[in-house]
Order: C-alpha cells, then sequence, then structure tokens
C-alpha cells in the first residue's frame, strides 16, 4: 500500500459517438500547496495553543503529509524535534521542496521519513501528531483510515492528534460542481488530477473516534482556525472498526500504479460498526468493546434527534452508573412525538449494553428501571446479543409500564434492521415507525 503517490482511475468518454475507457491519473504530491512559504498566522496560533508549556526539547512532533515543510520548518526553528513525513516523489519532482528538504537536513532536531517504506518502521511514540490537509486529499476511503490507525499506534498516551483541514467548498465553491463528482469528492484539472473530500465537523469526529481518538475539548481551536477545521483528539480508546478494516491484509495489498482501481468502496461508519458488532463474541472479554461500539450505532442511527452520548454516567451522586445517556435535541422524530403524543418524558434517553449470550434476566430490567423517573425521563432501551424468548420480554416491558416506565429490548437482529433504514433512506421515517411500533406493544 502507498507504494506509489500516483492513483490510476478510469472513465468512460464519448469517441465519435462510441464509449471507451480512458485512464487518468490522480498524483496526491500535487496537492500540496504551491504558495505558502511559512505556516500563516493562524496556524501559527494553533501551534503556539498546541504547544504551550511544552519543552521543545522533549517534545517529538510527527508531521504527516509535510509537503514542502512549512509547518516542519517553523517547528525546527522553535528546537521541537520533528519527524517529516512524505513520498520522496514530491522533492524529486519539485526544487523547491527539494531545497527546503536540504534547509531542513541542516537542523540537528529534524528527522526525514520516507512514506511508506519509513513511516511502517517507526517505533517511536509521539507527544503531538500533525495531520494537515492530508486524509481530504487521499481518493481512496479506506486507506484514510488505515493511515489514521497507524498513527493511533504511534502516539504518546497523553499525546495529541491535530486534524487541520482548509474549507474548499466555502472559498471557491464553484469549483466543486455535480460535473467533477468523484468517489465521495471532487476531481480537479491539473497537471495530474488532485482529489478532495471536505469533512464536515460530525464526519470527522466521527472517524476519529472510530479509530481510537476523541476531540479535546479542553484546548478548542475553532476559533483561532479561522475558516478552516482545527481539531485536537486524544487517544482514549481502542480502535473499534479494526477487524472490518483488516488493516494487516489492507497493508500487504499492492499499489500497482500503472493499473487502474475499480470498485472503490465508499465508507460508512455505520456500515464499519455494524460489520464489527458481528466480529463481538457475547460475554465479558468483549463486554466494553460491545459498550463503546452499540453507543455509536445508536447515537448514528438517532443523530438527528439525539446529541452524542454521554458513557457511564454517574447519577445520585455517583452511587449509581448507567452505561450510555443521550440527551433529547427535541428535534422532530420519533422522540419529539412520544413527549408530544403520548405524554412520554423523555429529555433524556437512557441505554443499558448486555453482551450475553443466555436471558436478560428481571435484574437487568430493574436495574435499567430504577434509571427512569420524571425529572431525567421514562424511556430506556436494553441493547443485547439476542432477546431469544420475544414473548418473556415483551412481558418485562409490559410489568415496567405499570409504573409509566418504557423500557424497548433491541437485540443485533432489531439494531441490523434499524441500520439497514438509515443506510437505505434519507429520512428517518421507517426507524421513527419501528420505535413507536415498539411502544405500542408495550401499551397494548
Amino acid at each position: 500500500m502507498w507504494e506509489n503517490p500516483i492513483y490510476t482511475f478510469e472513465r468512460e468518454v464519448s469517441d465519435g459517438g462510441k464509449i471507451t475507457k480512458k485512464q487518468f491519473h490522480i498524483n496526491v504530491t500535487y496537492s500540496a500547496p504551491r504558495n505558502n512559504p511559512d505556516p500563516g498566522i493562524q496556524l501559527v496560533n494553533i501551534f503556539n495553543r498546541v504547544l504551550k508549556d511544552k519543552a521543545p526539547s522533549k517534545t517529538h512532533i510527527l508531521d504527516v503529509g509535510a509537503a514542502k515543510l512549512r509547518n516542519t520548518l517553523w517547528l525546527l526553528q522553535k528546537g521541537y524535534h520533528v519527524w517529516s513525513v512524505e513520498f520522496p516523489e514530491l522533492k524529486n519532482r519539485l526544487k523547491e521542496a527539494k531545497d527546503k528538504w536540504e534547509e531542513a537536513e541542516r537542523y540537528p532536531n529534524f528527522h526525514k521519513v520516507s512514506f511508506p517504506k519509513d513511516f511502517f518502521k517507526l517505533n517511536g511514540k509521539f507527544d503531538l501528531i500533525m495531520l494537515i490537509n492530508v486524509i481530504n486529499v487521499m481518493p481512496i476511503p479506506l486507506e484514510r483510515y488505515a493511515l489514521i490507525s497507524l498513527i493511533h499506534d504511534k502516539l504518546n498516551k497523553k499525546g495529541h492528534l491535530f486534524w487541520h483541514q482548509w474549507r474548499a467548498l466555502a472559498i471557491t465553491p464553484d469549483r466543486y460542481t455535480e460535473e467533477n463528482q468523484f468517489i465521495d469528492g471532487y476531481l480537479l484539472q491539473g497537471p495530474n488530477h488532485t482529489f478532495y473530500r471536505e469533512y464536515d465537523r460530525d464526519e470527522t469526529h466521527e472517524m476519529l473516534y472510530s479509530l481510537g481518538f476523541q476531540h479535546d475539548k479542553e484546548i478548542p481551536l475553532s476559533k483561532l482556525g479561522g475558516i478552516n477545521y482545527s481539531y485536537l483528539f486524544k487517544p482514549t480508546h481502542e480502535n473499534l472498526i479494526s477487524n472490518s478494516l483488516n488493516l494487516k491484509n489492507l497493508i500487504k495489498t499492492k499499489h500497482d500504479p500503472k493499473k487502474a482501481i475499480s470498485n472503490v468502496i465508499v465508507i460508512n461508519p455505520l456500515k464499519l460498526y455494524l460489520d464489527e458488532l458481528k466480529t463481538i463474541q457475547p460475554g465479558k472479554v468483549d463486554a466494553h468493546r460491545y459498550h463503546l461500539i452499540s453507543s455509536r450505532v445508536f447515537y448514528q442511527l438517532f443523530s438527528l434527534q439525539l446529541n452524542e452520548p454521554i458513557l457511564e454516567n454517574e447519577i445520585n451522586e455517583g452511587r449509581g452508573r448507567i452505561d450510555i445517556v443521550y440527551r433529547n435535541k427535541n428535534k422532530e422524530g420519533v422522540f419529539k412525538n412520544l413527549k408530544e403524543l403520548r405524554d412520554i418524558k423523555c429529555p433524556e434517553i437512557f441505554v443499558e449494553c448486555k453482551n450475553y449470550d443466555y436471558n436478560l434476566t428481571t435484574k437487568e430490567y430493574a436495574q435499567l428501571s430504577t434509571r427512569l423517573i420524571p425529572k431525567r425521563g421514562m424511556l430506556g432501551f436494553l441493547l443485547c446479543r439476542d432477546k431469544k424468548d420475544a414473548k418473556k420480554v415483551l412481558k418485562h416491558s409490559q410489568d415496567a409500564n405499570k409504573e409509566d416506565k418504557y423500557i424497548i429490548v433491541l437485540d443485533d437482529q432489531d439494531i441490523i434492521k434499524l441500520a439497514s433504514y438509515k443506510l437505505e433512506d434519507e429520512n428517518d421515517e421507517r426507524i421513527n415507525e419501528f420505535i413507536d411500533n415498539k411502544i405500542k406493544e408495550i401499551i397494548d
């Protein structure tokens, strides 16, 4: 993988009324900024904020996709140790890049990393890893996930990943139209074609969370980044989609720049979570992984109606915990309807995850039932692997309803069905109807 920065694709063209296939190339090194000799005031402000209180001589930084080293050189001058990662073809092609790399090599705190060979071999742990306009110019979605997965393994536990992406759609919208849409982004003309894919905030955060990162809200960068997307992420958990990515085999895949790439898969995080869910074995060993993935699947299903999940939420002054809590946005959908049409209070939605290979017992229902009180909300979900006895499950839910509490049990098959609705439809009508029908079953 990544043996060459050139990607070959094919497209159909009309030649005298005859449809033929013509090859074209995307060279990712052509996306390197041409007229930016230094980081610019926005990035300088961000660097100063991110690196505040860090001793340069003790701080190791990995600059992935370093291009012409505009950021690396600034950091070297400040005394930071910088490992710069780039395809060697860039400096071989551009004299300006070659000059900058030669200038950097005069610094004792500079480390050259040829991509991908040297990058794969890096064993050190870094305090800061920078992805500045990198992921958004990579044409193969799966490779974007692969790169961030590898970065996760190279970051210190207390380190940060800095994500920065220009917002080209806002700056030059005329360049990005239906005519040049390609894969999940846009194909741009040039000496060789280049690719651009703009990730918004929610897309960025979900992709990074699926790969083991969480947004560090304590160090906000949005005001410093101007109109660009700038975020700082910290490694907080394991890679949630490692099995579905099949990273080891992906790395071994050979990239032949002369052979046209076909059948490129556009990645949807919900689909990856579902694939991963199917690999999780019931039981205590994978209980935490099931918990994390379930929290994201549920959020993806209801993201238009609910805020992001709060995991292991403390209640009763810390004497109790709820697996997952979602705050109701009170937007159009089933939760707003339940409040307005059925008078079911649900300012917060409570979810408990049970990675069991046996039937749910009275204990699990009672545990969730005690969480449901009017001031917090009267609606909760029990997520499990297999309901096994649907009639018994319904009876437990109906028993809870005698106290005006609503407990909906969803197993893997229910989740898969709801996910298919989400992936197939432009709206949530079938999802809303599904949940409302579950409420009807309990009431009737």
